[in-house]
């Protein structure tokens, strides 16, 4: 589960203005995850944010399971059907939900911050 999520959420943060073959996730997929991204708080430290961010995928991806499957069956050869699933949702959220470009933005902060980091 870690690394769907992991896929998803970097899939979100690159997938801006990539289309996956021009698929698009079903509606109620796609609102929820959009409703519930609306309600995450925008001033949380990093650690709740993220902690937030992957408390919506694993609720709305457990709650719209049979939606998600249906979209991944859309790519059966493709090795990379997470990623895919992340840029096809991104790409929507992108067009349609008002809070996912605050969300994307804080998501590359967070990651940025984390890279640019020293390691000790």
């Amino acid at each position: 589960m870690l690394r769907f999520n992991l896929a998803i959420i970097l899939s979100l943060y690159w997938g801006a203005g990539i289309h996956a073959q021009q698929a698009t996730p079903p509606g109620q997929l796609a609102d929820a995850l959009c409703n519930c991204l609306g309600s995450i708080d925008p001033a949380a430290d990093n650690r709740s944010f993220d902690l937030a961010v992957r408390q919506c995928l694993n609720t709305t991806m457990r709650e719209h399971s049979g939606e998600v499957i249906e979209l991944m069956r859309r790519f059966p050869v493709q090795d990379r059907r997470y990623y895919i699933l992340g840029l096809v949702l991104g790409s929507s959220l992108d067009k349609a939900c008002p809070q996912y470009p605050l969300i994307r933005d804080r998501l590359r902060s967070t990651v940025d911050a984390t890279t640019d980091a020293p390691n000790t």
